[in-house]
């Protein structure tokens, strides 16, 4: 009985690192209609899931969004000042760059590189 308790657990335990789960966390702050203050290049790998933190830190009633067009990533969400939300993103098989940004404020975003494993 305590074997089979064990073997179970450890099905569990593996079955919450599947697929699913991210394999990383970018935190992204959105101020002064920029990510990050400089609009990085994020390089993730082929495959990766990525978690990112989207937090509006902006002093003002600005509202930001985040879209990753081409990974499918709409704006269909705002966020005020002091808002965050979490996007999960599977990047894709193929290497590649893609761009992010925020739809309402032009010249807000960045590039996302994938890179092969």
């Amino acid at each position: 009985m305590r074997i089979a308790a064990c073997l179970l657990a450890a099905l569990l335990a593996a079955a919450s690192c599947g697929r699913g789960a991210p394999q990383r966390t970018v935190l992204l702050h959105m101020s002064g209609y920029a990510f990050n203050d400089s609009n990085p290049a994020l390089t993730f790998e082929t495959g990766e899931r990525v978690r990112f933190v989207l937090r509006n830190d902006e002093t003002t009633t600005i509202r930001h969004n985040f879209r990753i067009a081409a990974l499918g990533v709409r704006c269909d969400y705002e966020l005020g000042p002091g808002e965050e939300r979490a996007v999960l993103v599977t990047m894709p098989d193929t290497p590649g760059v893609f761009p992010y940004d925020c739809c309402t404020h032009r010249g807000m975003g960045g590039s996302i590189v994938v890179k092969r494993r």
